[in-house]
C-alpha cells in the first residue's frame, strides 16, 4: 500500500528543470522584444531629426534664393550641403538640390519657379567621410518644395 521512496526520488528535480527552462525561454523572448523596441525608438528619433534637418536645409536654401531687400538670386547661389552642429541636429546634414524652371509669364511679368529638394541625413556616429557602418544607425528623409518669385 505504501509506495517505496526509491521510486519517487528525482521527480521534483525533473519538474524544477522544466520550470527553469520555460522561465529562461520567457526571459529570452522578453529580452528580444525590449531590444527591438529600443532600436525602433532610436530609428524614430533619428528619422524625426533627419526630417527636421531636411526642412532646415530648405529654409536655408530659400533664404539664399530670396535674400531680404535684394533681387532674387539663382540656383548657383544655393549651397548644396549644410552641416548642423547644434545640440538638436548634431551628426545631421542636409543636401539641397535646386532646379530653376524656364521663365513663365504671369500677369505680364516673367517669373521663375525654383524646385528645391532637400535630403536630411542623421547618424549615430559622426564620420561623414565613410558610409554608414553596420554598428551605427543611419536615417534620411527627403522634402521638396516649389517656390517662385
Amino acid at each position: 500500500m505504501f509506495l517505496k521512496r526509491k521510486k519517487q526520488q528525482g521527480s521534483a528535480l525533473v519538474i524544477a528543470v522544466f520550470v527553469i527552462v520555460v522561465l529562461l525561454g520567457l526571459l529570452l523572448a522578453l529580452t528580444r522584444i525590449l531590444t527591438s523596441s529600443s532600436e525602433s525608438v532610436v530609428y524614430e528619433v533619428l528619422g524625426t531629426r533627419a526630417l527636421l534637418a531636411a526642412q532646415s536645409g530648405l529654409e536655408l536654401a530659400s533664404t539664399q534664393l530670396f535674400p531680404l531687400e535684394q533681387p532674387v538670386a539663382n540656383c548657383s547661389a544655393v549651397n548644396t550641403e549644410f552641416a548642423f552642429t547644434g545640440a538638436g541636429l548634431s551628426n545631421c546634414r542636409a543636401r539641397v538640390d535646386c532646379v530653376a524652371s524656364t521663365p513663365i509669364e504671369v500677369d505680364g511679368a516673367e517669373r521663375i519657379i525654383f524646385q528645391l529638394s532637400s535630403t536630411g541625413e542623421c547618424r549615430s556616429g559622426s564620420q561623414w567621410s565613410q558610409p554608414c557602418q553596420s554598428d551605427e544607425q543611419c536615417t534620411s528623409r527627403t522634402v521638396q518644395v516649389e517656390v517662385g518669385q
